[in-house]
């Protein structure tokens, strides 16, 4: 809910793009620090040296707690000075580090803060994107930790290639999305070799039990014809060398869409096969 400043129009949030404020800036660095104070007394670093040496700080070798304390007082001296795009990097260097339940933890604990802050990023799995909408980024996650790793490798490949700064790659990402749905339509069906497209098993859905909508089962095949034709994405072609932002993000969002909507109905195919072999 917003404070007071906020609800009778004395202080506004713009959305914030390339580009943090001072307040978003401290916000996260507060909530690192308090993901570190309870190791601090045992002279356990959460990772700093680690983080440290990724960012490419010099750090000192810890024997002590005046040690610990010198180098988060460097690091920290580094964080409130360097460019908001370094402040995102710090993110993703530092979740791989956690284990996976203080992973979700220090990943929602950014998100809220980022999401108060009114700033045009989230933390979709370890890496930060310039997607505002949260159904966007739920739809994403789950895309990205379904229980079929090839399915989840094209939605993260996606997710990194569109979110990728300075020189983001929408060709590439368009490629991955509509990859994602493919393969698990090829999984669905059994098909492999040439018949392992998109276009031909989608329509080989039914025949696995998996019904969806013919309007539905046409969009899908018309958004494999835009990458797949004579001028399209996955053919290189020269009016998508320069593919934009928005198309990007649109096949993202559907291709995790309809990854976690296909995967919901075959797990119900799959239910009531096991329920009439019982």
């Amino acid at each position: 809910m917003p404070i007071f400043s906020e609800r009778y129009g004395y202080l506004e949030k713009p959305l914030q793009l390339e580009g943090l404020t001072a307040e978003l800036r401290n916000r996260i660095w507060n909530t690192y620090s308090c993901e570190i104070c309870s190791d601090i007394v045992g002279l356990n670093s959460h990772y700093l040296e680690e983080i440290m040496d990724a960012c490419g700080l010099a750090f000192t070798n810890i024997y002590e707690n005046v040690d610990l304390e010198k180098n988060l007082n460097s690091f920290r001296k580094w964080f409130m000075e360097a460019e908001w795009y370094r402040i995102y990097d710090f993110i993703e260097i530092y979740l791989p580090f956690l284990p996976r339940d203080e992973q979700n933890d220090a990943r929602d604990n950014f998100n809220a803060v980022l999401k108060e802050e009114n700033a045009g990023y989230r933390v979709v799995g370890n890496q930060v994107v310039p997607i505002t909408n949260e159904c966007e980024i739920d739809c994403i996650e789950q895309a990205q930790q379904t229980a079929f790793s090839n399915v989840n490798t094209h939605i993260k490949k996606a997710s990194e290639l569109f979110s990728r700064r300075p020189l983001p790659d929408y060709e590439n990402s368009i490629k991955e999305s509509i990859s994602a749905v493919e393969a698990l339509c090829c999984m669905i069906t059994g098909q492999s070799g040439a018949n392992a497209t998109l276009g031909r098993t989608i329509k080989k859905l039914k025949e696995n039990g998996v019904h969806i909508h013919p309007a539905l089962e046409n969009a899908f095949s018309a958004l494999y014809g835009y990458t797949s034709d004579e001028n399209g994405i996955r053919h290189g072609g020269i009016d998508f060398k320069n593919a934009p932002a928005e198309d990007a993000k649109y096949m993202l969002v559907s291709c995790s869409a309809f990854v976690n909507y296909l995967i919901e109905k075959w797990s119900k195919v799959e239910g009531n096969q096991a329920n009439a072999e019982v």
